[in-house]
């Protein structure tokens, strides 16, 4: 294993810092509003800092959609690979769904990533790209593991459910903020269970 140097290892602090500061300033403020300047200090860094791992602030908060995207599909991918069945392979991706309800941050950037994807088209190419990655579909190995051999109808079927639990997750997690006795966390496990069944399991 090729060991980093002390240069290469502040650089990947400074990354870290620079985008964990991002992610709590993009989420307070939304996108238009969040300012560098702040997104530095909670770095404990300067806004030049910034500028020398980061070209512009969309350039940040892309690379920041793009971490924490990839963050997801390693999870999910580690929890597949230790699976030795279909059923095994397919009550994981439950349970990395329905855990989906204890992130509270992620479908706010979610919110702010697509509002910006439309605002700025010039963008959208590199957003697209980055959902298109977390999408199990994209892998087949996972995908086979999960569902085993489908016909094209049952897959069309699939992809279709697939597509619905991003938004269906956002929108609940959303939602608890403004019914948070209703829709608290274990609420919300508990409906993301019943959906993914419906979805999955049911038919």
């Amino acid at each position: 294993m090729e060991t980093l140097s002390k240069q290469q290892l502040r650089i990947q602090e400074t990354q870290a810092r620079l985008l964990k500061a991002a992610e709590e300033v993009f989420v307070r403020y939304g996108y238009e509003a969040a300012q560098l300047d702040e997104i530095a200090a909670r770095a404990d860094r300067s806004k030049g800092a910034v500028y020398t791992h980061f070209r512009s602030k969309e350039d940040l908060f892309l690379a920041l959609f793009e971490q924490r995207t990839r963050s997801f599909v390693n999870r999910l991918i580690a929890s597949l690979e230790r699976c030795t069945s279909r059923k095994q392979s397919l009550e994981a991706f439950r349970e990395f769904i329905v855990g989906l309800a204890h992130d509270r941050v992620w479908p706010i950037l979610t919110l702010e990533f697509k509002l910006f994807a439309i605002r700025h088209p010039e963008s959208k190419e590199r957003l697209r790209r980055a959902f298109e990655m977390s999408k199990p579909a994209n892998d087949h190995v996972g995908y086979e593991r999960m569902f085993g051999q489908l016909k094209r109808e049952q897959k069309a079927e699939n992809d279709l459910a697939l597509a619905a639990l991003g938004p269906i997750v956002t929108g609940l997690i959303l939602e608890s903020h403004f019914e948070p006795k209703i829709l608290n966390e274990q609420g919300i496990r508990r409906l993301l269970g019943r959906i993914f069944d419906a979805f999955f399991v049911a038919r």
